[in-house]
């Protein structure tokens, strides 16, 4: 399945799935963010392995994630792709001790394509 879409992305927190916003997946790119940053960065697939790196840049008062409240970091999420589903993992690389449960799931293609 090709990645190119509009994705949704959700994190494993103490209430259970939480919503943490889109992602669009074109061209070994991925752009994405809510009410509070946005992200930009790249993917690879190898298989039914997807793996991204993503630069996290907060407008708003930045979340504490990870850790800490930082209003700029790079992320790493390393997840497996079943059918309309990403599952696995995000981590910022210089904090590997606050990994966290990410799950992304397709929403639509990207028109024209």
């Amino acid at each position: 399945m090709p990645l190119s879409g509009v994705w949704t992305a959700e994190v494993y927190g103490p209430f259970g799935w939480e919503n943490r916003g889109i992602f669009v997946i074109e061209k070994r790119r991925v752009i994405g963010g809510d009410n509070r940053h946005y992200s930009v960065g790249s993917y690879q697939l190898d298989g039914d392995q997807m793996s991204a790196t993503l630069n996290v840049h907060y407008y708003g008062p930045p979340r504490t994630q990870f850790g800490s409240a930082s209003e700029r970091f790079t992320t790493e999420i390393k997840g497996r792709l079943v059918g309309d589903t990403i599952e696995g993992i995000i981590r910022r690389p210089d904090k590997p001790q606050f990994d966290l449960q990410i799950r992304i799931t397709k929403r639509m293609g990207i028109p024209g394509e």
